[in-house]
Protein backbone atom coordinates (compact mmCIF):
# COMPACT_ATOMS: atom_id res chain seq x y z
CA UNK A 1 0.00 0.00 0.00
CA UNK A 2 1.71 3.23 -1.00
CA UNK A 3 2.23 5.73 1.65
CA UNK A 4 -0.63 8.61 2.55
CA UNK A 5 0.96 11.95 2.09
CA UNK A 6 -1.11 15.06 3.63
CA UNK A 7 -4.88 14.88 3.23
CA UNK A 8 -6.30 12.75 0.93
CA UNK A 9 -8.39 14.32 -1.67
CA UNK A 10 -10.40 11.12 -2.95
CA UNK A 11 -12.99 9.18 -0.71
CA UNK A 12 -12.64 5.87 -0.84
CA UNK A 13 -15.25 3.35 0.19
CA UNK A 14 -15.28 0.38 2.23
CA UNK A 15 -17.57 -2.20 4.14
CA UNK A 16 -16.25 -1.01 7.88
CA UNK A 17 -18.30 -2.53 11.16
CA UNK A 18 -18.26 0.20 13.36
CA UNK A 19 -19.74 -1.97 16.34
CA UNK A 20 -19.48 0.59 19.20
CA UNK A 21 -21.86 2.53 16.98
CA UNK A 22 -24.19 -0.51 15.63
CA UNK A 23 -24.53 -1.33 19.40
CA UNK A 24 -25.78 1.90 20.38
CA UNK A 25 -29.08 2.12 18.58
CA UNK A 26 -32.44 0.00 19.50
CA UNK A 27 -32.56 -1.04 15.55
CA UNK A 28 -31.59 -4.19 14.47
CA UNK A 29 -29.07 -4.39 11.23
CA UNK A 30 -28.93 -7.46 8.81
CA UNK A 31 -25.53 -6.32 7.78
CA UNK A 32 -22.97 -4.10 8.35
CA UNK A 33 -23.26 -0.57 6.38
CA UNK A 34 -20.49 0.43 3.73
CA UNK A 35 -18.63 3.74 4.42
CA UNK A 36 -17.28 6.21 2.39
CA UNK A 37 -13.69 7.25 3.68
CA UNK A 38 -11.89 10.42 3.28
CA UNK A 39 -8.13 10.02 4.72
CA UNK A 40 -7.34 12.85 6.62
CA UNK A 41 -2.96 12.39 7.20
CA UNK A 42 -1.20 9.10 8.23
CA UNK A 43 2.39 8.96 9.70
CA UNK A 44 3.99 10.23 6.49
CA UNK A 45 2.45 13.58 7.52
CA UNK A 46 4.54 13.97 10.71
CA UNK A 47 6.46 16.45 9.70
CA UNK A 48 3.10 18.45 9.15
CA UNK A 49 2.27 18.40 13.25
CA UNK A 50 3.16 20.68 15.58
CA UNK A 51 4.04 19.26 19.32
CA UNK A 52 4.60 20.82 22.35
CA UNK A 53 6.85 19.30 25.27
CA UNK A 54 6.53 15.92 23.02
CA UNK A 55 7.99 15.03 19.88
CA UNK A 56 6.20 13.46 16.77
CA UNK A 57 7.30 10.85 14.46
CA UNK A 58 6.34 8.41 11.94
CA UNK A 59 6.48 5.04 12.85
CA UNK A 60 6.50 2.02 10.49
CA UNK A 61 6.92 -0.87 13.25
CA UNK A 62 3.26 0.11 15.04
CA UNK A 63 0.55 0.35 12.38
CA UNK A 64 -2.94 -1.10 12.44
CA UNK A 65 -4.25 -0.26 8.86
CA UNK A 66 -2.13 1.57 6.49
CA UNK A 67 2.02 1.38 6.16
CA UNK A 68 2.97 3.86 8.12
CA UNK A 69 1.52 5.11 11.49
CA UNK A 70 1.65 8.98 13.59
CA UNK A 71 3.93 7.99 17.00
CA UNK A 72 3.91 11.00 19.57
CA UNK A 73 5.95 10.25 22.57
CA UNK A 74 5.59 12.33 25.74
CA UNK A 75 8.11 12.13 28.71
CA UNK A 76 6.25 13.94 31.92
CA UNK A 77 8.67 16.16 32.97
CA UNK A 78 6.96 18.50 36.07
CA UNK A 79 9.81 21.22 35.98
CA UNK A 80 10.38 21.54 31.97
CA UNK A 81 7.43 23.32 30.41
CA UNK A 82 5.90 26.79 29.85
CA UNK A 83 7.12 29.03 32.59
CA UNK A 84 3.61 30.01 34.14
CA UNK A 85 2.33 26.04 33.61
CA UNK A 86 5.51 24.13 34.71
CA UNK A 87 3.04 20.73 35.06
CA UNK A 88 1.67 21.56 31.74
CA UNK A 89 -0.33 20.32 28.77
CA UNK A 90 2.42 18.27 26.04
CA UNK A 91 0.28 18.18 22.82
CA UNK A 92 0.43 17.86 19.28
CA UNK A 93 -1.92 19.11 16.59
CA UNK A 94 -2.13 19.83 13.03
CA UNK A 95 -4.11 22.46 10.97
CA UNK A 96 -6.59 21.85 7.73
CA UNK A 97 -5.61 23.15 4.87
CA UNK A 98 -7.90 26.41 4.03
CA UNK A 99 -10.59 25.22 1.60
CA UNK A 100 -12.70 22.06 1.02
CA UNK A 101 -10.82 19.80 3.48
CA UNK A 102 -12.61 22.08 6.65
CA UNK A 103 -16.06 21.57 5.64
CA UNK A 104 -17.00 18.19 7.28
CA UNK A 105 -20.71 18.38 7.34
CA UNK A 106 -21.88 15.77 4.84
CA UNK A 107 -19.63 13.58 6.69
CA UNK A 108 -21.11 11.12 9.96
CA UNK A 109 -17.70 10.46 11.87
CA UNK A 110 -14.34 11.23 12.66
CA UNK A 111 -12.40 7.93 12.76
CA UNK A 112 -9.21 6.63 14.14
CA UNK A 113 -6.87 3.72 15.41
CA UNK A 114 -5.17 4.41 18.26
CA UNK A 115 -3.08 2.39 20.37
CA UNK A 116 -1.44 3.75 23.40
CA UNK A 117 1.71 2.26 25.92
CA UNK A 118 2.97 4.00 28.82
CA UNK A 119 5.95 2.91 31.75
CA UNK A 120 2.70 2.86 34.25
CA UNK A 121 1.36 -0.01 34.89
CA UNK A 122 -1.87 1.21 33.61
CA UNK A 123 -2.92 4.80 31.55
CA UNK A 124 -4.88 7.15 34.24
CA UNK A 125 -8.32 7.77 33.91
CA UNK A 126 -8.48 10.38 31.60
CA UNK A 127 -4.88 9.20 29.50
CA UNK A 128 -5.65 11.39 26.35
CA UNK A 129 -8.03 14.44 24.82
CA UNK A 130 -8.58 14.98 21.87
CA UNK A 131 -9.92 18.64 20.81
CA UNK A 132 -11.06 19.74 17.46
CA UNK A 133 -11.32 23.10 16.37
CA UNK A 134 -14.53 24.30 15.00
CA UNK A 135 -13.45 26.58 13.99
CA UNK A 136 -11.31 28.40 16.75
CA UNK A 137 -10.27 27.94 19.86
CA UNK A 138 -13.06 29.69 21.66
CA UNK A 139 -15.59 26.68 19.92
CA UNK A 140 -13.18 23.64 20.79
CA UNK A 141 -14.55 20.29 20.62
CA UNK A 142 -13.26 18.48 23.87
CA UNK A 143 -14.01 14.76 24.19
CA UNK A 144 -11.43 12.64 26.92
CA UNK A 145 -9.97 9.35 24.99
CA UNK A 146 -11.38 7.31 27.98
CA UNK A 147 -11.76 4.31 26.07
CA UNK A 148 -7.94 4.12 25.36
CA UNK A 149 -6.08 0.70 27.05
CA UNK A 150 -2.32 0.17 27.79
CA UNK A 151 -1.24 -2.11 24.91
CA UNK A 152 -4.37 -2.27 22.68
CA UNK A 153 -5.19 -0.89 19.43
CA UNK A 154 -8.70 1.07 20.46
CA UNK A 155 -11.21 2.39 17.54
CA UNK A 156 -12.31 5.78 18.16
CA UNK A 157 -15.64 7.55 16.42
CA UNK A 158 -16.62 11.22 16.97
CA UNK A 159 -20.02 11.94 15.56
CA UNK A 160 -19.59 14.68 13.17
CA UNK A 161 -22.76 16.49 14.66
CA UNK A 162 -21.17 17.21 18.26
CA UNK A 163 -19.00 19.64 16.63
CA UNK A 164 -20.16 23.46 16.62
CA UNK A 165 -18.99 24.32 13.45
CA UNK A 166 -18.70 21.40 11.34
CA UNK A 167 -18.18 23.10 7.99
CA UNK A 168 -15.12 24.83 9.22
CA UNK A 169 -12.96 22.45 11.70
CA UNK A 170 -9.48 23.89 11.36
CA UNK A 171 -7.50 21.75 13.51
CA UNK A 172 -7.10 18.50 15.18
CA UNK A 173 -5.15 18.19 18.87
CA UNK A 174 -4.13 14.93 20.60
CA UNK A 175 -3.23 16.32 24.89
CA UNK A 176 -2.64 14.94 27.75
CA UNK A 177 -2.67 16.95 31.37
CA UNK A 178 0.74 15.88 33.33
CA UNK A 179 -0.97 16.24 36.39
CA UNK A 180 -3.19 13.32 35.67
CA UNK A 181 0.74 11.62 35.36
CA UNK A 182 3.95 11.32 37.58
CA UNK A 183 7.14 13.24 37.07
CA UNK A 184 9.25 11.04 34.26
CA UNK A 185 6.47 8.69 33.39
CA UNK A 186 6.25 7.93 29.43
CA UNK A 187 3.45 7.97 27.09
CA UNK A 188 3.95 6.86 23.53
CA UNK A 189 0.42 7.19 20.90
CA UNK A 190 0.57 5.64 18.13
CA UNK A 191 -2.83 7.30 15.60
CA UNK A 192 -3.55 5.15 12.54
CA UNK A 193 -6.52 5.52 9.75
CA UNK A 194 -7.26 8.83 10.99
CA UNK A 195 -10.11 10.02 8.60
CA UNK A 196 -13.93 10.80 8.25
CA UNK A 197 -16.51 8.42 7.71
CA UNK A 198 -19.70 8.75 5.72
CA UNK A 199 -22.47 5.61 4.68
CA UNK A 200 -22.58 5.61 1.21
CA UNK A 201 -26.22 4.79 0.45
CA UNK A 202 -29.56 5.91 3.11
CA UNK A 203 -29.02 4.88 6.22
CA UNK A 204 -31.60 4.40 9.54
CA UNK A 205 -29.56 4.76 12.70
CA UNK A 206 -30.92 4.91 16.49
CA UNK A 207 -34.75 3.60 15.54
CA UNK A 208 -36.77 3.36 18.47
CA UNK A 209 -39.68 4.29 19.90
CA UNK A 210 -40.24 7.37 21.93
CA UNK A 211 -40.99 5.52 24.48
CA UNK A 212 -40.49 1.01 25.53
CA UNK A 213 -43.90 1.95 26.53
CA UNK A 214 -47.06 3.31 25.11
CA UNK A 215 -50.68 3.07 25.89
CA UNK A 216 -52.94 1.54 23.63
CA UNK A 217 -55.40 4.50 23.36
CA UNK A 218 -52.92 7.03 22.26
CA UNK A 219 -54.15 8.61 19.24
CA UNK A 220 -50.50 8.36 17.88
CA UNK A 221 -47.04 6.35 18.57
CA UNK A 222 -44.42 8.53 17.94
CA UNK A 223 -41.09 7.19 16.82
CA UNK A 224 -37.63 8.40 16.39
CA UNK A 225 -34.71 7.92 14.19
CA UNK A 226 -31.42 9.56 12.30
CA UNK A 227 -31.82 9.50 8.94
CA UNK A 228 -27.46 9.20 7.22
CA UNK A 229 -26.14 8.47 3.66
CA UNK A 230 -28.27 11.57 2.34
CA UNK A 231 -25.87 14.67 0.66
CA UNK A 232 -27.35 17.97 2.89
CA UNK A 233 -29.88 19.35 1.02
CA UNK A 234 -31.29 16.29 -0.32
CA UNK A 235 -34.26 14.51 0.80
CA UNK A 236 -35.79 11.02 0.30
CA UNK A 237 -38.54 9.18 1.06
CA UNK A 238 -39.04 6.95 4.66
CA UNK A 239 -41.67 4.71 5.61
CA UNK A 240 -42.55 3.82 8.88
CA UNK A 241 -44.87 0.85 9.86
CA UNK A 242 -46.24 -0.64 13.48
CA UNK A 243 -46.65 -4.43 13.38
CA UNK A 244 -48.57 -7.50 15.38
CA UNK A 245 -48.25 -11.05 14.65
CA UNK A 246 -47.08 -10.21 10.83
CA UNK A 247 -49.59 -7.96 9.81
CA UNK A 248 -49.36 -4.15 9.60
CA UNK A 249 -51.36 -2.29 11.97
CA UNK A 250 -50.52 1.57 11.57
CA UNK A 251 -48.29 3.44 8.41
CA UNK A 252 -46.56 6.85 7.59
CA UNK A 253 -44.87 7.82 4.91
CA UNK A 254 -42.96 11.02 5.07
CA UNK A 255 -39.91 13.40 2.56
CA UNK A 256 -36.76 13.31 4.91
CA UNK A 257 -33.67 14.96 4.98
CA UNK A 258 -30.47 13.91 6.83
CA UNK A 259 -30.31 14.18 10.39
CA UNK A 260 -32.90 13.51 13.26
CA UNK A 261 -36.79 12.31 11.92
CA UNK A 262 -39.92 12.32 14.37
CA UNK A 263 -42.42 10.51 12.61
CA UNK A 264 -46.06 10.03 14.06
CA UNK A 265 -47.94 6.44 13.61
CA UNK A 266 -51.65 7.04 13.54
CA UNK A 267 -53.75 3.77 14.00
CA UNK A 268 -56.94 5.46 13.08
CA UNK A 269 -60.14 3.56 14.59
CA UNK A 270 -58.31 0.58 15.15
CA UNK A 271 -58.55 -0.81 18.51
CA UNK A 272 -54.66 -1.78 19.40
CA UNK A 273 -54.96 -4.65 22.03
CA UNK A 274 -52.58 -4.72 24.48
CA UNK A 275 -49.17 -6.71 23.84
CA UNK A 276 -45.48 -6.61 21.74
CA UNK A 277 -45.39 -4.80 19.00
CA UNK A 278 -42.80 -4.45 16.24
CA UNK A 279 -41.28 -1.13 14.43
CA UNK A 280 -40.36 -1.04 10.65
CA UNK A 281 -38.59 1.67 8.84
CA UNK A 282 -37.22 1.48 5.71
CA UNK A 283 -35.76 4.16 3.01
CA UNK A 284 -35.36 4.79 -0.59
CA UNK A 285 -32.49 4.12 -1.85
CA UNK A 286 -31.93 0.96 0.96
CA UNK A 287 -33.75 -2.22 0.71
CA UNK A 288 -32.54 -2.88 4.02
CA UNK A 289 -35.27 -2.43 7.03
CA UNK A 290 -34.58 -1.57 10.50
CA UNK A 291 -36.87 -2.67 13.32
CA UNK A 292 -37.22 -1.91 16.98
CA UNK A 293 -39.37 -3.18 19.52
CA UNK A 294 -42.15 -1.62 21.32
CA UNK A 295 -44.91 -2.22 24.04
CA UNK A 296 -48.49 -1.18 24.52
CA UNK A 297 -50.24 -1.27 27.33
CA UNK A 298 -53.56 -0.10 28.57
CA UNK A 299 -53.89 2.96 30.34
CA UNK A 300 -54.63 3.57 33.84
CA UNK A 301 -57.13 6.69 33.08
CA UNK A 302 -59.04 4.35 30.43
CA UNK A 303 -62.59 4.45 31.45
Amino acid sequence: MPKRAGFAQNARVRPIILAVILAATAAVFAQSPVMEKQLLFGGASAKGCSPAESTVEVSTARVKVGSTALHWHVTVDYYAGEKKYPIGWPRFGRAIPEGPQRDWSAWDYLHAWIYTDTTRAALPKEAVGLGIQAPDKATTFHRPLAELKKGEWVEITVPVSALPQPGDVRNIQFHIAESNYKHADHLDLFVDDLALLRYAQPTILDFAAEAAVMFTGARVLPVKLKLAGIQPGQRTELTCELRRDGQTVAQATASAERGPQRIALDPGNKKLPPGDYELAARVAGNPQPVTAKVRLVESPWRK
